[in-house]
């Protein structure tokens, strides 16, 4: 009887081999002998998709198969073919990969990683294409002082989980889970998306923001106090003569990390009242007047 492995696995003809793997992965989770004890249509289902798994994710045997299935679609003795892919042995087949032997397995999942990359997770690194990733969106103040986030993982089933995100940070940098037992596939990459704050603005670990001051603070200097990202006061120094738009460094004021500290930079602009008093006007016209400005 002639068998079409690629309809077995429920992939077309030119089907990559990443999605052979998870055709035969979706389908092993389901019809796995350990899972359906004492199921024997489940069992000769596992042996069928195990048998066009072992045919089609050999580059070789896929081949030689696509050949036959041309030249049997020609007429040919395409039956007499069956021969040399049928001769499966499934017990041999599991035992290959530890399923009947003495050494322990922690999960089914980590089976299956055996079974599609040669040897166990906790042994040698998956490849980075089965990672899984995502991203995940936080707080300005938490891309600060990092710490525990808890996010929801919906691949299947709905799973809480914690991340530890480090201090300092920043937007677009990766955070990985490694081997998580709950994602068999590799590790979890999550892309950290930082919500904006209304004060400060971020560049890698320095910071900015703009304070206001009035005509006589930037003419005469002042000192104005403003809060840090970290929610403390400091004084910046406002020298006299200071012009609108004049930006202040303080170094070591910005974002900490593990290994380095930003910069802080204040943009000062200079805020102009909208309404005056009569008083109010008349003194800075007599002002005005005094230093030779037009209006």
């Amino acid at each position: 009887m002639n068998k079409d492995y690629y309809n077995i696995l429920g992939v077309t003809e030119s089907a990559s081999e990443d999605e052979i793997k998870t055709a035969y992965k979706r389908l092993a989770k389901k019809f796995h002998p350990d899972k359906n004890p004492g199921n024997k249509a489940a069992e000769e289902k596992f042996k069928e998709m195990s048998e066009a798994y072992n045919v089609l994710s050999d580059p070789a045997k896929r081949k030689q198969y696509d050949a036959m299935r041309r030249f049997g679609s020609r007429g040919g003795q395409y039956d007499n073919y069956q021969t040399d892919f049928t001769d499966f042995d499934l017990k041999e087949f599991m035992k290959n990969f530890n399923m009947n032997g003495s050494k322990p397995r922690e999960s089914f999942a980590d089976l299956l990683d055996e079974m599609f990359f040669g040897s166990s997770p906790k042994t040698q690194s998956r490849p980075s294409s089965r990672d899984m990733h995502l991203e995940l969106t936080i707080p300005f103040e938490k891309s600060v002082h990092g710490g525990d986030v808890d996010f929801t993982l919906t691949n299947g089933t709905r799973r809480t989980l914690r991340v530890r995100l480090p201090e300092g940070i920043g937007d677009g940098e990766n955070v990985r889970l490694k081997n998580p037992s709950y994602h068999a596939g590799g590790d979890i990459v999550i892309t950290v998306r930082v919500q904006p704050d209304s004060f400060f603005t971020r560049k890698g670990l320095d910071v900015y923001c703009e304070i206001p001051a009035n005509y006589a603070q930037l003419v005469l200097g002042s000192t104005i106090r403003i809060r840090t990202v970290y929610d403390t006061k400091i004084d910046v120094k406002i020298p006299p003569g200071t012009q609108s738009g004049t930006m202040l460094k303080l170094p070591g004021m910005g974002v900490r990390s593990p290994k380095s500290t930003g910069d802080m930079f204040v943009t000062v602009a200079l805020a102009v009242p909208k309404n005056l008093t009569k008083k109010q006007r008349e003194l800075l016209e007599e002002f005005a007047r005094a230093l030779d400005m037009k209006w």
